[in-house]
């Protein structure tokens, strides 16, 4: 079996020998690290919904933002002090101490220790993955990279898909899944191990001839990073309002249907009533529930069974359709990098690859302003996630591969970061005005996603110029390197001959 996947991954890939190995055991890195991380992602969604009420998210949003950054800061003040091979390695051990601690502490419960589990667990990914990344950005050619990242870049989808599944058969070990997050975390640090042993000396600003030299503004300077920067934040921006729109949607559908089905030949006409009784607190349900009964002139205890009923209902049918785009994102993804994205690559370049998201993305949002089925709802987040997660970071990191060391330490914690949050935290901070607005003027309900909608088409439209040029101008440099050097030799290298 082993044997028959080489074959096929050195056919598709057109990699021999070391190549193939270095192909195989960075993917192999890239699946242990997101299946540690999609063992704590549930976890840590449950133990906060078990302490806190869900409309706190958009504070924790704004803290995990400001974490970040400091998180960051922390990081670069150690890569510029700090060797590859200990920052990468430091970082990774640090994940793993702190889940042991989480370990120890988290099942004694707390909101403190829940609320510290949390906001960790929302940041320290968004450090571990750019890392990794980094360590194999500067290990590949530009040339190599077209080859190899798509191949790569599997591991994390197959990762994330293995993640879940192994979560969900381990919901039972509770805190205990950390244990085998931990051990997952540290084979792939074993498994990226070799790629830290050659040595890389920090980039000391020597120019490419054709090409202009580094700006003095450092990282903001370099068109490649400002088109990923961009990128990554417009991204942010366009998956949070796609989410918030699509789920809104799927709650009203999905909402219905259970009421269909369980209350309907009680109280034809209740259903924004009882939908109504989320926005009240747990322990006063059960009375206004009862004068819903008296007032309707129903029986109390049997509108109480069923509406156990269809809020049971609800739940099992939303967990249903998330399970299934899920798990319909990650075949597809495989589906992306596995056939698709290198032919792709070979045959329409960079350019075209890195403008496929964001001209999903203009096609999409126009679509969430129309009234959609299940099914559409369904598609349009199966494709969004699957582009995002496969073929986007598979070309961005491709992107990436065109800059020194010293840029890519400095820009790629901050980029895949805090940058990230950023984007989150300006559309919900969109979403809270336009809502204050639209309930101010007394407009109508429709408004909210109009207002919310417009400012991430002009945002997606500067994210699909922006990677377009660097596409462009990356195709180019590319084009000055020569191909005839060691296999061994990173892409900062390459880059000064």
């Amino acid at each position: 079996m082993a044997g028959s996947i080489r074959d096929w991954l050195a056919r598709r890939s057109g990699a021999q020998g070391d190549e193939l190995g270095r192909i195989l055991r960075c993917a192999a890195a890239l699946f242990f690290l997101f299946l540690s991380y999609y063992l704590v992602k549930p976890l840590r969604n449950s133990q906060f919904l078990n302490e806190f009420d869900p409309l706190f998210m958009p504070w924790i949003y704004l803290l995990v933002s400001v974490t970040s950054m400091l998180v960051t800061r922390i990081f670069q003040w150690c890569s510029l002090r700090f060797t590859r091979k200990q920052v990468v390695a430091g970082t990774f051990l640090w994940a793993g101490l702190c889940k042991l601690f989480f370990l120890l502490t988290l099942s004694q419960g707390g909101q403190r220790i829940t609320a510290l589990f949390y906001l960790w667990a929302s940041v320290y990914f968004l450090l571990l993955v750019p890392t990794l990344w980094g360590c194999l950005n500067e290990r590949f050619r530009p040339d190599q990279c077209q080859r190899c990242f798509p191949f790569i870049a599997l591991g994390s989808t197959v990762g994330g898909i293995a993640g879940s599944s192994v979560a969900q058969a381990l919901s039972s070990w509770g805190t205990q899944t950390l244990l085998w997050s931990i051990g997952s975390l540290m084979l792939s640090l074993a498994l990226l191990w070799p790629e830290l042993n050659y040595p890389v000396q920090m980039s000391e600003g020597k120019s490419v001839p054709g090409l202009p030299p580094q700006s003095r503004f450092g990282w903001l300077g370099d068109q490649f990073l400002k088109a990923i920067a961009v990128m990554v934040l417009t991204l942010a921006i366009y998956s949070t309002a796609a989410d918030f729109i699509t789920q809104r949607r799927l709650d009203a559908i999905l909402g219905q249907e259970a009421y269909r089905q369980e209350l309907s030949s009680i109280w034809p006409d209740g259903y924004s009533q009882l939908n109504d009784l989320r926005k009240l607190a747990s322990d006063k349900r059960a009375p206004a529930l009862e004068q819903l009964a008296a007032k309707n002139r129903l029986s109390p205890s049997q509108l109480k069974e069923a509406y156990e009923r269809f809020r049971e209902y609800r739940e099992r049918r939303s967990r249903e359709v998330f399970a299934n785009i899920f798990y319909y994102q990650g075949i597809l993804g495989v589906l992306l990098l596995g056939v698709i994205c290198r032919p792709f690559l070979r045959l329409f370049g960079l350019k075209a690859a890195l403008v496929i998201l964001p001209s999903f993305a203009l096609c999409v949002l126009p679509l969430l302003l129309t009234p959609l089925d299940l099914v559409s709802i369904q598609l349009i987040l199966v494709f969004s996630g699957s582009l995002n997660y496969s073929f986007n970071n598979a070309t961005k990191e491709i992107l990436y591969s065109a800059t020194d060391r010293a840029s890519l330490l400095q820009a790629k914690p901050v980029i895949e970061g805090p940058l990230m949050r950023l984007g989150d935290v300006i559309f919900s901070t969109e979403s809270i005005l336009v809502a204050a607005a639209v309930a101010y003027f007394a407009w109508s309900p429709e408004w909210i996603e109009r207002l919310m909608v417009a400012p991430c088409f002009i945002a997606v439209w500067a994210w699909w110029v922006l990677v377009g040029r660097a596409g462009k101008a990356y195709q180019a440099k590319a084009s000055l390197l020569t191909h005839e050097i060691p296999a061994n030799e990173g892409a900062e290298e390459a880059l000064r001959r």
